[in-house]
């Protein structure tokens, strides 16, 4: 997350921003080749390309509306409710994670309308939800087989 976010958050809530903890260098490769894995692409082109082709909008949903409800949003496209949820902002070069909780309260001091694009997925990598710049908001599962 960047530096001036960090320090918009102190000035308007008095602590810090209450971030788990932030992934960067080795260990974010590590994360990103993990997610590259399961949603079988090998470079960052080849995840954005999917991600515009493939991943469903939600059409009445805008990330820029002031009740927006991600519990409700999770609900709807069938994607338990995780207690940590990472957050990428740009090209995975850093990854920030939060408790679920503080992301759905914060979630106006995380993303930032015309700014950010960002994506938000779980330790299992089996979902992602993506927020344009703009509020749209996108996400896909992977579906497990039942055998």
């Amino acid at each position: 997350m960047e530096a001036f976010k960090l320090v918009n958050f102190q000035h308007e809530h008095n602590t810090n921003m209450p971030i788990v903890r932030s992934i960067e260098g080795s260990e974010c490769e590590a994360v990103c080749r993990s997610l590259f894995r399961n949603w079988h692409v090998n470079t960052l082109e080849e995840f954005f390309k999917k991600e515009e082709q493939e991943f469903v909008l939600l059409d009445d949903i805008n990330a820029e509306d002031d009740d927006l409800d991600w519990n409700k949003v999770f609900n709807r496209i069938g994607i338990p409710v995780p207690n940590e949820v990472f957050v990428n902002f740009e090209r995975f070069n850093s990854i920030d994670v939060f408790l679920f909780n503080d992301f759905c309260k914060y979630f106006g001091d995380i993303w930032y309308p015309a700014a950010d694009d960002i994506e938000v997925f779980d330790a299992s990598f089996n979902w992602i939800v993506s927020v344009k710049h703009y509020g749209a908001v996108h996400y896909a599962k992977i579906e497990k087989v039942k055998k």
